[in-house]
């Protein structure tokens, strides 16, 4: 549902603002995302096999993926404009300087632990999929459990509202992160270079993002995703963390090395500024704060639709 509703307001969005945007595009995105919510959870009614449960639980990670590049049609064209100086003033007025030019100045560069970072900062695409495997894993199903209380369930609708979330920061602020404005983006790779791991993982990265190689930073950053603040890393991480302890998941150690590491590699590696940190760290709290009753809402609202369509 809450998905749903995130589509319906990209596609209004996009109805208001049409003059500036990929209309067609977002259209296209959208009618696939809302046929695939629509399909699948009709597929889940109708069958209880293994399969179909785990398509159910799982087929949302696709659906987050092309919402969040649909996302990336709107938010620069909507403003016109980013907002890194507003970011980059912020950080200096807490810090009196760049904190990735202080990183860079007062932490020796070593490639074994630039490439750790680089590998943490990775994980990012990882990380809640472990926490959710391991709960699908371990579930029992039962035909009575209740999906207030299930960690799985609990896990899907943090994650997802959580996501969605910091994807309205993408489109209230643009920005597209000190790695363009402070530093010369295609001079990283000199200036903090790692061993076997690092550059792979920047191609992929940049690919994900728009950038090919062969760009000038102009191009680089005239086509980049707009995905700055608030850190959806650092939000994901620390609700992968939280949750992970919370519902003692074997794998939980392992995630909090990776998240920790996560977290500080956006900044690292230049990715981020240090106040979108601070805001994904803020909006994971009140994630974490507000999901509860908000899925015991959305849960209510599903049984009066459900008893609404049986008398009809």
């Amino acid at each position: 549902m809450i998905t749903f509703i995130f589509i319906v307001l990209m596609l209004a969005l996009t109805a208001i603002f049409q003059d500036h945007l990929d209309t067609i595009g977002i259209v296209i995105n959208s009618s696939i995302l809302l046929s695939a919510i629509v399909i699948v959870n009709f597929i889940r009614t109708k069958s209880d096999s293994k399969f179909v449960r785990g398509l159910h639980t799982f087929y949302i990670i696709p659906v987050v993926l092309l919402v969040f590049k649909t996302v990336e049609k709107l938010s620069f064209s909507i403003h016109g404009r980013d907002y890194d100086n507003i970011l980059m003033a912020i950080d200096r007025g807490f810090f009196g300087a760049n904190p990735t030019v202080w990183l860079y100045e007062h932490i020796p560069v070593m490639p074994l632990f630039v490439e750790i970072m680089q590998i943490c900062y990775f994980s990012y695409y990882f990380l809640p999929i472990i926490l959710a495997v391991e709960l699908f894993i371990r579930r029992r199903h039962d035909h009575t459990e209740d999906r207030y209380t299930d960690e799985l369930e609990q896990l899907r609708f943090i994650m997802i509202y959580g996501l969605l979330t910091s994807y309205l920061g993408y489109f209230s602020m643009p920005g597209i992160g000190p790695r363009f404005t402070i530093h010369d983006f295609w001079g990283i790779s000199k200036e903090l270079p790692g061993i076997y791991f690092t550059e792979p993982i920047r191609w992929f990265i940049n690919l994900a993002e728009n950038i090919r190689v062969g760009m000038t930073n102009a191009q680089a950053a005239h086509v980049v995703t707009r995905d700055v603040f608030p850190s959806g890393h650092t939000e994901l991480a620390l609700l992968s963390m939280i949750l992970a302890f919370r519902f003692n998941a074997r794998a939980r150690w392992v995630i909090l090395f990776l998240g920790t590491g996560l977290i500080f590699s956006t900044v690292y590696l230049r990715y981020h500024y240090v106040i979108d940190v601070l805001g994904g760290t803020l909006l994971a709290l009140i994630t974490l704060w507000s999901a509860p009753p908000l899925m015991r809402y959305f849960m209510g609202l599903k049984r009066k639709i459900g008893r609404y369509l049986g008398k009809a």
